[in-house]
């Protein structure tokens, strides 16, 4: 074979090496974890990022049947609104910056467009019944961005999306919501609100009736899987978060709070 083939047969192989892999992957580095989602109970999520950045989302107290780590540390906290089992931010050690989704007087909300290292926050306005707050009050739903992927926490959310409310969310990845009634979304609602959202990856079910929980009102998570054929029950209360889609819907991960 003369050297010019050889030149030839190389340059052949090295643009078959660049253009494969790019239609092929998932590559080893994509698959990767780019955030972890932690359940301590009731709605209180940690979000970890890569990089080490931590947020918690509306913290519990110690008197609802949880019992969330006494050496929590993070960030920042989000707060969905000021009901007592989403606000306690004497639960953290050191002085986490602090994002709160209602204004002091609860009349109104605050417009979040934060950065917290490489995790950036912003908030979108909804109410925690259907009657525009008229019995419950406010609530925020709270969206993160980390490596790429969009996480939802839907906070006490009480009503089906408005139009203008979904485009205000937009794209999520990841949608973490309320399923046990009460003063939120039953299953049957929250179903509706997940297929409003169309969350790509993953839909992590939270504020439900649990054997440790103390709130009587709550139903359990079964009528929010039951007929679902994705439904992943954890061991665990940890989920690593990938950019990548393995099914053809978004899964229902149902994470334990221990």
């Amino acid at each position: 074979m003369s050297r010019t083939w050889r030149r030839l047969v190389a340059c052949s192989l090295l643009a078959l090496a660049l253009l494969v892999p790019a239609a092929t992957r998932p590559a080893q580095a994509a698959s990767r974890p780019v955030a972890y989602l932690t359940w301590y109970g009731q709605s209180c999520f940690l979000l970890e990022s890569a990089s080490g950045a931590r947020i918690v989302m509306d913290p519990i107290p110690t008197n609802i049947g949880y019992l969330p780590p006494a050496d929590l540390h993070a960030d920042a906290v989000t707060i969905s609104h000021e009901h007592p089992d989403h606000n306690n931010v004497a639960l953290f050690q050191g002085k986490p910056r602090i994002l709160r989704g209602l204004t002091a007087d609860k009349k109104g909300w605050m417009k979040i467009d934060e950065r917290v290292k490489d995790i950036t926050v912003r908030s979108v306005g909804v109410y925690h019944d259907t009657k525009r707050g008229a019995d419950t009050g406010l609530n925020t739903v709270f969206i993160f961005e980390t490596g790429g992927v969009r996480i939802a926490h839907l906070g006490d959310l009480g009503h089906p999306l408005t139009d203008q409310q979904i485009s205000a969310i937009g794209s999520v990845d990841v949608v973490l919501v309320p399923v046990g009634g009460g003063t939120t979304v039953d299953a049957q609602e929250a179903t509706h609100v997940v297929d409003q959202i169309r969350p790509r990856l993953i839909v992590i079910p939270m504020h439900f009736k649990t054997d440790a929980v103390t709130i009587k009102e709550l139903a359990p998570v079964d009528a929010f899987v039951a007929g679902r054929t994705n439904v992943r029950r954890e061991k665990s209360n940890r989920i690593a978060v990938t950019g990548l889609r393995y099914k053809p819907s978004a899964e229902v991960v149902v994470l334990d709070y221990k």
